[in-house]
């Protein structure tokens, strides 16, 4: 028995399943996960005709334009000149979409086509000193060996992978294994999502290649990464959830791969790291089941990913976050016994209110985790690296399972005019100062200078909530950027901005909405209207009310994908705050929102409007009080209130139509 056929039985005990249990998963996956079946059916009949269009959920960089080669595949072609083309083309991930096409119809045009594009790509580009650099990145050497091995397990027992098939996929796999484990750029993979998945893909070749030695150096690795990139919080370090969730599905990878061996890659504290950073994930969701869209992200379903994490772990909370039945993916993952599994698995709901990420500067408030909740998001933490986006301060609002306020999206990686503008403090729901950046873009990937945030509060007191925070970003203006966003209950928020320092500067709000909702003027407000709900905008500063212009913001909710929205943008000057009310209408009543005195009582005096601001609210039979002060509390401005009910804070609110005897203090 030579080499190549102890490999290749070794390699198939462990990742092959019997005929009778592919039978089973394909009639699973009919049944029960039609649109994705069909998403992965169209990949393969596509790739079998030479058609690349990069549609799969996870697909880092997808594209909106097929490409076909009539003849052999240019595997170095770039597409509009976009780099990423050729890493998405070189990554394979479409082949398991072949297996799995192959799983489910018996056709043998399946296995054509990928051991003609394996043969193809091996005899072309195994050589990694005589081919094109950009097919042998580290990153696409991870994904690929990892993927390859996938694709193959989905073939393995057709006649057509013959005895040359099987020797040159082991031999190629040693060359990928070697360039892996020789990386050059070792301090690089630490801190990045690279890493994680440069050295998943040696963990699993370390495995079927029988290699102690790479296993040695990719579990070495990843436990490094593991303890150098994720948060306390249970968040990857780079701010973007995209790529939390592709770091958080190389270490699932691992643990699966680790449990089909018998290995034990991670201590208990380490595992639990990895489960932190899918109950990260699922804290981290719209109503609708997607991942947050900030920094470089993509409007992506997470419940396949989060399915998959609670087969592993057997949480209950993680089946509760992710699908009814195992998804697609991970049914060819993990079998029958992953389907069966996760059946079995009870579901432990956890319940609504505020969520705090400290270390990331983030918080969420929901009223439900049913599809028609109301939600907030409040962003205030580091950049996270080139990834992340010019977005403290920023938010993020729905009501009824309806977005209103949304986040920009990346488009494209490209150093063009476009990826400055989807990643800077302008296409974001923040504060501006002068109408300008406040750390402009050095070129695709970095900044010109990296100012911290400050100050954070995330707190909720019965129905009243609080988010705050602060940035150094117009430091060199003289302005420290003060943010408090506070919500009488999940339908009425209030975002109040304030210069701490020289007011004689211009203070802009900008307020992207989603495509679906549409804007208009009446008076000096907005009355904004979506599919589910309506709403009004008031904005006022220390003289007044303040007229809203409405403007277009861009949009991209998938990379290569683009287009506009209504958005809102403020403008004040000379004043210390610019506050913008968003109040829900509800049966049809539309809140009515008034400026409010705000009365110290101790001393029988009114505030100075550039010192204090209250604001009452009214709906229906309720009706809301805000008091917001600008400085500390004390020398005569202490016991302070609106309209008879008074408190010692800075950030107060009250609910008139409960008869409150004080202000309920947000912030002392």
């Amino acid at each position: 028995m030579n080499n190549t056929e102890l490999l290749w039985n070794d390699f198939c005990k462990h990742f092959v399943y019997k005929k009778e249990d592919y039978l089973k998963i394909a009639d699973f996956c009919i049944k029960n996960c039609e649109e994705m079946k069909d998403i992965a059916i169209k990949t393969a009949d596509e790739t079998t005709e030479h058609t690349f269009l990069f549609r799969l959920p996870w697909d880092m960089e997808s594209t909106s334009e097929a490409v076909h080669f009539d003849g052999k595949i240019k595997w170095n072609y770039c597409l509009n000149e976009d780099q990423e083309f050729i890493f998405q083309l070189n990554r394979h991930r479409y082949w398991i979409c072949l297996g799995q096409a192959y799983r489910l119809y018996s056709d043998d045009k399946y296995v054509k086509a990928f051991t003609e594009q394996l043969l193809d790509w091996i005899s072309e580009n195994i050589e990694i000193e005589k081919t094109n650099k950009m097919l042998w990145r580290t990153l696409e050497a991870g994904l690929r060996a990892d993927y390859w091995v996938r694709a193959m397990a989905l073939f393995a027992d057709s006649p057509l992978i013959t005895e040359d098939v099987k020797e040159k996929f082991f031999s190629a796999l040693a060359v990928h294994a070697k360039h892996l484990a020789e990386n050059p750029k070792k301090g690089f993979s630490i801190k990045s999502n690279w890493g994680v998945m440069e050295y998943t893909g040696l963990y699993v070749l370390s495995h079927i290649l029988k290699n102690s030695e790479y296993r040695e150096t990719s579990v070495h690795f990843l436990k490094l990464a593991l303890h150098t990139q994720i948060h306390d919080d249970g968040m990857q370090w780079e701010a973007s959830p995209m790529y939390h969730n592709e770091v958080l599905a190389a270490y699932l990878e691992v643990l699966r791969v680790a449990k089909l061996y018998g290995d034990e890659p991670f201590a208990e504290e380490e595992k639990q790291i990895i489960r932190n950073m899918a109950h990260a994930a699922f804290k981290r969701t719209y109503p609708n089941h997607h991942q947050l869209m900030t920094g470089d992200s993509d409007d992506t379903d997470v419940r396949d990913l989060l399915s998959q994490a609670a087969v592993l772990f057997g949480d209950k909370v993680l089946k509760f976050a992710g699908f009814t039945k195992l998804d697609f993916e991970g049914a060819w993952l993990f079998g029958v016994k992953g389907i069966e599994d996760y059946e079995k698995l009870t579901i432990s709901a956890i319940p609504a209110g505020l969520i705090s990420l400290p270390e990331s500067g983030e918080a969420i408030c929901r009223n439900s985790y049913n599809e028609d909740s109301d939600f907030l998001y409040f962003r205030n933490g580091s950049l996270g690296g080139g990834h992340g986006h010019q977005d403290k301060l920023h938010i993020e609002l729905w009501f009824n399972g309806e977005q209103i306020l949304r986040d920009s999206g990346r488009y494209t990686y490209k150093d063009v005019e476009k990826r400055y503008m989807l990643k800077g403090a302008k296409a974001h729901n923040v504060p501006l100062i002068n109408n300008s950046e406040y750390s402009p873009g050095a070129d695709s990937w970095t900044y010109k200078k990296l100012p911290p945030s400050l100050g954070n509060i995330f707190t909720k007191k019965g129905d009243f909530l609080l988010f705050e925070g602060v940035h150094c970003g117009y430091m060199e203006s003289g302005v420290l950027l003060r943010r408090r966003v506070v919500a009488t209950r999940s339908d009425i928020i209030i975002i109040s901005d304030e210069i701490i320092g020289n007011k004689y500067n211009i203070l802009s709000q900008h307020f992207a909405f989603a495509e679906n909702i549409s804007l208009k003027r009446e008076n000096n407000l907005i009355i904004g209207k979506g599919d589910k709900c309506e709403f009004i905008i008031k904005s006022f500063d220390e003289r007044g009310e303040v007229a809203q212009d409405i403007i277009k913001s861009p949009v991209s909710r998938h990379y290569n994908q683009i287009e506009e929205s209504e958005a809102l943008k403020i403008n004040t000057e000379g004043s210390y705050f610019l506050t913008t009310i968003i109040a829900k209408t509800v049966m049809g009543e539309k809140a009515r929102i008034s400026e409010e005195e705000v009365y110290n009582y101790a001393y029988d005096a009114v505030l100075r409007k550039d010192e204090a601001q209250g604001y009452s609210i009214t709906r229906k039979e309720e009706q809301y009080g805000i008091v917001l002060l600008r400085n500390d509390v004390g020398n005569g401005r202490d016991l302070n209130g609106i309209k008879g009910v008074y408190g010692l804070g800075q950030t107060m609110a009250c609910a008139f139509h409960k008869q409150p005897e004080h202000m309920t203090v947000l912030r002392w």
